[in-house]
């Protein structure tokens, strides 16, 4: 919708000096309304030409405040063509990225762009995602190409009808091979999660019959056998060794008697981490923006334990976990885990959430290169056989 209406008012004024900014350009995960910066004078968008894009409630010389036609706050900062980079940088970064950038431009304020300002300051061009003064300028220093969505091979944590999914196991898989990926991993729940269909012993067995019956049909595509297997409140896992050693790879993740206190928190995830059919820890706090915030962690500790182990952290792509957060992610890269950007698609639809998980990576530094489903089928079968009991 952002997007949409950045490009209506371009068109409209005919200039491309009309931008996102603030939380809404730097991707942040969660954001209080659309915000702009337009080299467009308040007098022009008063004028009526934008009533079918946008109510407008309030404005003066430097910001207009209104809403989209579906009530989404909207927010536009007025500025001039020749200000408009710098006003740009200004109201994009968070304010401590933006002041240290600023000390190094000793007060000028004209540039042609966003890129001759970064350059002026003797520094790299920094993307928006990364304006927040944490993983940037380690970055920096080491730049490697950041993920994006083009770069993932696999959908990692996927349901299908065996449990609470959509969509049969057949037709992700199809729709999984129509979006060009290379392969996906099957992650229904384990029983503990009873509410959400959780398989049962015979239930997966057939489950892991039918998988190897269309691994034969849609050869060279993969479908590994896996599950979301619940975290007990003791910290062991939902089915004993005899039924994980059956799959490829287990996501492990807490789903039940989430107000713990943080060292209990802490110590129920080290102790599933530490178990050795786990492959994956999936959302790591349990959070669903706007509505839970999810349980406290020794995140230190968690990671050292996912490094020690060879655990991968998952970033849960679902637009109201986007869990672990971003922020924790430098210190999980600095010890040498590797991220999975999993959509956790509970349908078709939704193996596209994959985008909003990449955007969350981005502004912590996360590389192409520590993205464990950015390789492609041939590295995660060797990875997996590495890893393997």
């Amino acid at each position: 919708m952002a997007d949409h209406l950045v490009t209506a008012l371009q068109r409209l004024f005919a200039t491309q000096q009309v931008s996102l900014c603030g939380d809404i350009r730097r991707k942040s995960t969660t954001v209080d309304a659309i915000e702009i910066i337009a080299a467009v004078t308040p007098g022009a968008l008063a004028t009526g030409k934008t009533k079918k894009l946008l109510t407008i409630k309030t404005s003066d010389k430097t910001t207009t405040t209104g809403h989209t036609l579906d009530e989404v706050p909207v927010v536009i900062y007025h500025t001039t063509a020749n200000q408009f980079p710098y006003d740009l940088f200004l109201r994009t970064g968070n304010p401590a990225h933006v002041a240290k950038v600023q000390k190094k431009l000793n007060d000028i304020t004209a540039y042609p762009s966003e890129e001759a300002l970064y350059k002026k300051a003797d520094l790299p061009f920094i993307i928006p995602e990364l304006r927040e003064d944490l993983a940037e300028w380690a970055y920096i220093k080491k730049p490697k190409p950041l993920i994006t969505p083009g770069d993932i091979k696999g959908v990692v944590h996927s349901h299908t009808t065996y449990s609470d999914g959509v969509d049969t196991l057949e037709a992700f898989v199809k729709a999984c091979i129509r979006k060009k990926y290379q392969y996906v991993v099957i992650s229904d729940h384990s029983k503990n999660a009873h509410y959400a269909g959780g398989l049962k012993e015979e239930k997966i067995l057939r489950q892991i019959q039918e998988i190897d019956r269309l691994n034969k049909v849609h050869t060279p595509f993969k479908i590994f056998k896996s599950i979301e297997c619940d975290i007990l409140v003791s910290g062991q896992l939902d089915y004993d060794a005899t039924l994980l050693k059956q799959f490829d790879l287990a996501i492990v993740s807490i789903h039940q008697q989430l107000k713990m206190a943080e060292p209990k928190a802490t110590a129920r995830l080290i102790k599933a981490i530490e178990n050795p059919y786990t492959t994956i820890l999936g959302h790591m706090t349990g959070r669903q923006l706007l509505i839970r915030p999810g349980y406290s962690l020794n995140f230190k500790k968690v990671i050292d334990a996912c490094a020690a182990n060879g655990v991968i952290i998952e970033v849960n792509a679902n637009p109201y976990r986007l869990d672990m957060d971003w922020t924790h992610l430098p210190y999980a890269l600095k010890k040498g885990v590797m991220i999975s950007i999993d959509p956790d698609a509970h349908s078709i639809h939704e193996i596209d959430n994959i985008r909003w998980g990449v955007a969350a990576a981005r502004k912590g530094g996360l590389t192409k290169e520590m993205t464990w489903n950015a390789l492609d089928l041939k590295a995660v079968q060797r990875w997996l056989a590495k890893k393997a009991i």
